[in-house]
């Protein structure tokens, strides 16, 4: 039995994954043009199939877990506590990856925005697990799979110029 909302997590899935190939393809473009990756770079192409894979498997979780008969409350209650094991470490140590590649250039406005959008999505991920103030239910899973993406988006937009030029 399939959890309601499957068929938005598929179409979640498959968005994340034509992210993550489309960036490959960016890259790969830019090193047969003879155009090496810096360090920056290295971490911005990382980020991005980290994020593509990450929102993919989010999408994909609730799905996977239903097909095991687990109750509907309890498969919302699991993805959102694997979720919030694999976010809040990730969106914790993306700081201090980026400052370790590129320690000369300050983190954009932008990252702050981001992550503290991701805050709010990790509160509501938590609140999803635990059942407190509202049912749990598909939302909160949804609303972290786009957040995922946004944030691998808007990584992606604000950088892809770097991509093109030496």
């Amino acid at each position: 039995m399939e959890p309601s909302g499957a068929g938005g997590f598929y179409t979640l899935a498959e968005l994340a994954m034509a992210f993550a190939g489309f960036t490959a393809i960016v890259v790969v473009l830019r090193q047969s043009a003879g155009k090496p990756l810096s360090q920056l770079h290295v971490l911005f192409t990382s980020v991005y199939v980290e994020l593509g894979l990450m929102a993919s498997t989010f999408a994909m979780m609730a799905p996977v877990l239903a097909l095991c008969r687990i109750p509907e409350t309890l498969v919302w209650r699991i993805s959102s506590a694997l979720m919030l094991a694999i976010l809040v470490p990730w969106l914790c140590l993306f700081p201090f990856r980026r400052k370790r590649a590129a320690p000369e250039i300050r983190l954009p406005l932008r990252f702050f925005v981001s992550f503290s959008i991701g805050m709010m999505v990790v509160i509501a991920l938590c609140l999803n697990m635990t059942g407190w103030l509202f049912d749990s239910g598909p939302g909160p899973l949804a609303i972290a799979t786009i957040y995922v993406l946004a944030f691998a988006s808007v990584l992606f937009l604000g950088n892809y110029y770097s991509y093109l030029r030496d």
